[in-house]
């Protein structure tokens, strides 16, 4: 009997909405209401008011289940459209190349780090239909920090005009990584279009190793297309001391330049720019606060 009542209930909401279900509580109050006021029985209103309170109850349960599936679904989509994009991108490669990346990340106290990053690529094929992104901390993060991460893509330029006209997903990889995806469904950018992205993060407890556990951690990059240039900044919590040191970058080999510096409220800053790197090279500067 149960099962049949839930039952009915989730077809009475897929019909009638939230609003539905308010609608459905508010009369059973009422019609209870009237019916207590006519008899001037006290147990009257009193079943109506549970009667009232198990369909809530219930329908809350019902909605509950129906956003946990919908939740299922869309992870699942999103993981079979990365999949397709990541066949795309490995058969026609390469479909873009960045000449510049400037990332910028603040890191608090405990971990949390906001970063901003811009993006300046060129297309190298007929169209571009999506570009993708992995973003990821450098230690096995647990799911339930995961789940807080937000990406945004804040901004996007083709050939130097705004454009509004793009969608993004992302979906989690088996290393513990995000990939991010911005899709062109209409107007792709052209062969030698430069396109400029601009993404905000917000990553809850990604530098809580270095933070939290006293121990050194790195931001580093790893990019498929060779790199024209980078910048990357990171400025850590007032009154720490940091020392930093490159990797996978050869003083006297690479053209590359690593400095502390200090803000005017007493917040270290460390600053990575380089210059022509390889595709496929692992790269970056460690940090350790002392």
């Amino acid at each position: 009997m149960l099962d049949g009542f839930i039952s009915f209930l989730a077809d009475h909401l897929a019909d009638k909405g939230v609003a539905g279900m308010v609608k459905t509580t508010v009369g059973i109050l009422a019609f209870g209401s009237v019916l207590a006021a006519s008899f001037g029985s006290t147990p009257l209103k009193a079943a109506f008011l549970l009667t009232a309170g198990m369909y809530v109850l219930a329908a809350l349960a019902t909605l509950a289940g129906s956003r946990s599936a919908l939740h299922r679904k869309v992870v699942r989509r999103d993981h079979l459209l990365a999949r397709y994009c990541d066949l795309i991108y490995d058969e026609i490669q390469p479909l873009w190349r960045i000449d510049r990346w400037e990332e910028s990340a603040e890191v608090a106290d405990n971990g949390d780090v906001s970063a901003s990053i811009l993006v300046h690529a060129f297309v190298q094929r007929d169209r571009l239909r999506f570009y993708r992104v992995r973003l990821g901390p450098n230690w096995d993060q647990p799911m339930s920090s995961r789940r807080k991460v937000r990406v945004k893509v804040a901004g996007i330029e083709v050939g130097g005009a705004a454009k509004n006209q793009c969608e993004s997903t992302s979906s989690w990889l088996p290393d513990g990584r995000l990939e991010v995806l911005v899709h062109f469904p209409t107007a792709p950018p052209r062969k030698g279009d430069e396109v400029v992205l601009r993404f905000e993060v917000h990553w809850p407890q990604k530098a809580t190793p270095l933070m939290r556990s006293g121990r050194p951690d790195e931001f580093v990059m790893l990019l498929g297309n060779p790199l024209a240039y980078l910048r990357y900044r990171v400025t850590l919590p007032a009154g720490v001391r940091v020392h930093a040191i490159p990797v996978g970058l050869q003083a006297g080999v690479d053209s590359y330049r690593l400095e502390t510096s200090t803000t005017g409220g007493n917040r270290p800053v460390v600053e990575l720019v380089a210059h022509d790197i390889a595709a496929d090279r692992r790269f970056g500067m460690r940090l350790d606060l002392r």
